[in-house]
């Protein structure tokens, strides 16, 4: 499939370097819960999620917190502390509920686009391994509880915890092939609705490393721009232009510039 060889070419050249820097693995990791497709056979981001399309996690480029601005102290604390294993929980209705759908094991970051100094960094895995989705009522204690219990976006989760998940996870077949196709299905269907793989973004097809380049940082002001607004409406400081969205956009739909949204609270 062409978007598990662009994430083979992009592993390669993290390898050489930059902007990617090595990330240290601490054997520490994370929880880290998302929005699933309804209309998808498998666990999937919500592509389709009204006003907000989400690009993560983005298992065609096995990054996390490059195309998006989701979980911006996950991410940081990541980084700080090498706590390299990120495990996804979803829930899947009607029957399921909360299921875990695989992990990330993050090799590289780099700075995201309000940089450092901003702790905006992205990860990308050096493994990554989808599965059949285990519902998290299934596994044995103390795992159950750990991954059952309501926790809001994301948990830090100890040694023990990491390696008991990655254990049973690495135990099933790897399933990203067909998540990867999923993905290509409901963009298709998006797509063919508004003309939109991603209305909410303006963008007509999916991710790929060739789209890297311009999510990194930028030459752009880095001041710290909050990732959500009162009234889910953002303007943008080049070409004016005001969206509706619910987290922050890295481009602007409208003029593609980078970084230039902000809350548009007057605007309520």
């Amino acid at each position: 499939m062409q978007q598990h060889r662009d994430h083979d070419r992009g592993t390669t050249a993290r390898r050489r370097g930059d902007p990617w820097r090595k990330l240290p693995d601490r054997d520490r990791g994370y929880l880290s819960v998302y929005f699933s497709e309804p209309l998808a056979r498998w666990p999937v981001r919500e592509i389709t999620r009204p006003a907000d399309n989400k690009s993560d996690p983005n298992i065609e480029t096995g990054t996390y917190g490059l195309f998006s601005t989701c979980e911006p102290s996950m991410r940081n604390r990541i980084v700080l502390d090498g706590a390299a294993t990120i495990f996804f929980l979803t829930t899947r209705k009607p029957h399921q509920g909360r299921v875990i759908s695989g992990y990330y094991h993050v090799g590289w970051y780099t700075e995201g686009t309000q940089g450092a100094v901003n702790r905006d960094y992205a990860l990308a895995a050096d493994k990554m391994h989808l599965i059949d989705p285990i519902p998290a009522s299934d596994l044995a204690e103390p795992l159950a509880a750990i991954c059952s219990t309501r926790f809001r976006t994301m948990k830090p989760i100890s040694v023990e915890t990491v390696a008991g998940l990655r254990r049973i996870c690495d135990e099933r077949p790897d399933r990203t092939a067909e998540y990867l196709g999923e993905i290509d299905r409901v963009e298709a269907f998006a797509r063919a609705r508004s003309g939109y793989a991603y209305p909410s973004w303006g963008r007509e097809a999916g991710f790929s490393w060739a789209d890297a380049t311009d999510y990194y940082q930028t030459d752009a002001e880095l001041s710290k721009i909050p990732n959500s607004s009162k009234n889910r409406k953002w303007r943008c400081r080049k070409c004016d232009y005001v969206i509706k969205s619910g987290a922050l956009l890295k481009k602007c739909p409208l003029c593609k510039q980078m970084a230039t949204l902000a809350p548009a609270e007057e605007d309520s």
